[in-house]
């Protein structure tokens, strides 16, 4: 009869332990946290570096466009809508910037405007604010793609979502100087080995491959 009632005892304690764990933690489980995918970095399947006629295929005639300057960067931008504009680049003609403010659009695992700040790192993850001339963002990075980012905008007093912003522009003066380092450093190289491409090297001995100097490993 004790047995019995001793066992009834821990049985009820489990139990009550059970309801009183966090979500999560029985068994030595871990919180499910939320992440970004690379489908956040796109809207109505444009994505960050499609070129400029796959963008105009998916939305359509654009109202009016317009270009200006980003850090010394040429964007045109394509107005959808005073809801939607996307950035292309003037120089590659590729997407760069894709700004969203449709109440009405839906994100994955239905994000939308008015969304909390619990539902926001459900489901991209956990962030620290960011201000960003004068604004507040949760900014997350690419998974993949170094230098492509997703800014959530939201409110400064209660979080809620605001606007949805994909984008590889430079958000800083200093990203955008140390952008202009690494394309100078890009094209130099480029120049390099397309002039190592135009030397005639068959008579070289097979066994000696050519090295540009200051670019071994």
């Amino acid at each position: 009869m004790m047995g019995t009632l001793a066992r009834s005892v821990v049985a009820a304690c489990f139990c009550l332990a059970l309801l009183l764990a966090p979500s999560g933690s029985v068994a030595g489980g871990a919180k499910d946290t939320g992440h970004v995918e690379p489908g956040d970095f796109s809207c109505r399947g444009v994505f960050l570096g499609d070129g400029e006629n796959k963008l105009l295929a998916s939305f359509g005639e654009p109202l009016y466009d317009k270009q200006i300057s980003v850090y010394g960067m040429a964007v045109v931008y394509y107005s959808f809508g005073r809801d939607l504009e996307v950035g292309v680049s003037a120089r590659t003609r590729k997407v760069v910037d894709l700004l969203v403010r449709d109440r009405k659009y839906r994100a994955r695992s239905g994000v939308r405007y008015g969304a909390t700040p619990y539902k926001i790192r459900a489901v991209y993850g956990e962030k620290e604010r960011t201000m960003l001339d004068g604004v507040i963002f949760y900014i997350y990075d690419h998974p993949q793609k170094k230098g492509e980012r997703l800014l959530l905008e939201v409110d400064p007093e209660d979080g809620h979502l605001l606007s949805f912003r994909m984008t590889s522009l430079p958000l800083t003066e200093e990203e955008a100087d140390a952008m202009a380092e690494e394309d100078v450093a890009s094209n130099d190289l480029s120049v390099l080995l397309a002039g190592e491409k135009e030397i005639d090297t068959s008579a070289m001995p097979k066994h000696e491959p050519v090295k540009i100097r200051g670019l071994e490993k």
